[in-house]
Formats: C-alpha cells, structure tokens, sequence
C-alpha cells in the first residue's frame, strides 16, 4: 500500500496540475447561483446568522466595549494627516438637496416662527408690555400694538381708528408671509457657497481628528440600544427577498461573471505565485491532506476499490 512518500508524490502531481488550470476550469456562474439558491433559503440563512455572524458581531463589541485602545490605532500615524486633508476637502453640498430641504414645510414655520419672534421683541419696545414669543406671542403683540395705535387714531381720526388698527396687522402679516420666501431663499444661497462647504469641511477634519482620540468602548457605547435581536430575525428574509429580485440576481450574476473573468486571465498557479503562496499553499496541502488520504487508503471500502480496479488493470 501507499506511503507517506508515496501519498506526499502523489498530492504533488495534483497540486502541479491543477496549478496549470484556471479559475473557470473549476467553477461556472450558473453552478454557483444554483449553489447560493439552495444555501439561501430564510430557515438556512437565520441558522447561519445565528451561528457564525451574529456571535461574531458580538464577540467583536464585547472586545470592543472592554477596549482602552484609541480608534488611532487602526491608521498608521503617517496615513492620519493625509485622510483628514481628504475629509476636510471643501465639498458644495448637493444644489438639488439643499432646495429640496430649506422648502419644505418644516424649515418654513421654523422661519415663520424666527420672524414672528424677531417682531414680537420689537413690538415690545415699541409699545410696552410681556412677549412670550413664537406665532401668540405675534398675534398677541400685533394686537396689542394695532390697538394702541387705533385708540390714538381714535382720538385724532374719529372711527378711522379701527380700520388702522386692521391694517396695521393686515400689512404686519403680509410682510412676514413675503419675509419668509425671501429669507429661505437666502438660506439656501448661504448653505450652497462656498463659505459654507469651507466651514463645514473645517468642522469634518476636526471632528474625524477628535474621533480618533476615542477609546474603542467609547465609540461603541452608542451600540447598546441598537435591537439586536429584532434585527437577526430579519436579516435571512431581507436577504432571500433580494436574492429573490430579478434585477438583483441578474447583477449578481454579472459580477460573479466578471469576476471569474479577470481570474481566469491567468492560471491558479499564476495566481498563487503573484501572491507569494504558492510554497505555502503546497506546504499547508502535505499538512492537512497528507494524514487525511492516509486515513482514506486504510479504510475498507478503499482498499476494496483498490483491489477491484488493481485487479481490472
């Protein structure tokens, strides 16, 4: 029977020849999206999550949160100064984004209520009396300032007073609603300068140069209320629902395409060489295939193989 000798001379002709082949030689697209359908199912994909991914995720916070090791460390002190001048690069936010965000309702009644705000404090002085601010503190102040001025008018103009007094608040109102276009506009012409994306690009790098000041457990301290559970439970749907999608599988298709593609451009042993494994990967193939064939050959159901076609031959 085979010796080790034998066995190791023997995985070393496999090895060689299957170095001359390439990628595709060994793997097709249309066998592996079979092979991802089959694995993919929601009961096998929430085994899986169950007990590699999600044990792992909590192996890694769990070191985290124990860790007084700054999030520094993970970039090469020569690499820290050259990626904060890239997060700090002066960037316009998107033109679209920011009309789509200062004219939206929200954004309007913030300005309303500013404005009201601003006129409420100067009725105030102008006529005496207590401002509360926002929409009743202007409602309130318009109307106490209209009147005052109406019982003047009173005084001086007979009935004319109340009608004043009514536009007066009339005109008040219309100038805030026209005050308060023309400020969003200038609002986004502020956010869209360059001013702005200056600022703001100063604001990033100091803040990725704070960040790294940051003990590990600290920066994964906001991670304790995340649901982790609720999100286990549907991760294996949301990804047989996708996997599922025309769309999607027919661009997973195409990578795994053009992946297999640029891998076949050379041959395994090709690959191996650029990479610097290919003595690695012959040495690793004696240690653990090596005591596994020994085992194999020595087995009845082999040896009765061996005899059946050594006979034949």
């Amino acid at each position: 029977m085979l010796d080790d000798a034998a066995l190791t001379a023997l995985l070393d002709l496999g090895f060689e020849f299957g170095c001359q082949k390439r990628i595709s030689d060994l793997i097709d697209v249309g066998r592996v999206l079979e092979a991802i359908d089959l694995a993919a199912t929601p009961e096998r994909l929430l085994r899986l999550h169950q007990r590699v991914i999600a044990p792992q995720r909590d192996r890694l916070l769990a070191r985290a949160k124990a860790s007084d090791v700054e999030l520094g460390a993970w970039i090469p002190e020569m690499a820290v100064e050259p990626i904060a001048d890239l997060i700090g690069a002066p960037v316009p936010l998107p033109p679209k984004m920011v009309d789509d965000m200062v004219a939206s309702e929200q954004v309007r009644d913030e300005v309303r209520a500013m404005l009201s705000d601003t006129l409420s404090g100067f009725l105030k002085k102008a006529f005496g009396g207590d401002s509360t601010g926002g929409a009743a503190s202007i409602g309130s102040m318009l109307g106490r300032g209209a009147r005052t001025f109406g019982a003047l008018g009173k005084g001086l103009l007979g009935g004319l007073g109340d009608e004043l007094q009514k536009q007066l608040q009339d005109k008040v109102r219309d100038f805030v609603d026209g005050s308060v276009s023309a400020l969003q506009e200038r609002i986004a012409k502020k956010l869209k300068s360059e001013e702005t994306a200056k600022a703001l690009a100063k604001r990033r790098r100091a803040g990725f140069l704070k960040l790294l000041k940051k003990k590990e457990s600290e920066a994964v301290a906001p991670l304790g209320g995340v649901p982790f559970p609720a999100i286990d439970a549907l991760v294996p749907l949301l990804l047989h629902h996708n996997l599922g999608r025309a769309e999607l599988r027919a661009a997973v298709k195409d990578e795994i395409a053009a992946v297999l593609g640029e891998l076949s451009t050379q041959t395994i042993g090709d690959w191996l060489e650029e990479l610097g494994l290919r003595a690695h990967a012959k040495s690793m193939m004696h240690a653990a295939l090596v005591p596994i064939v020994r085992e194999v050959v020595a087995t009845e159901p082999f040896l009765a193989w061996w005899k059946a076609h050594a006979t034949h031959g």
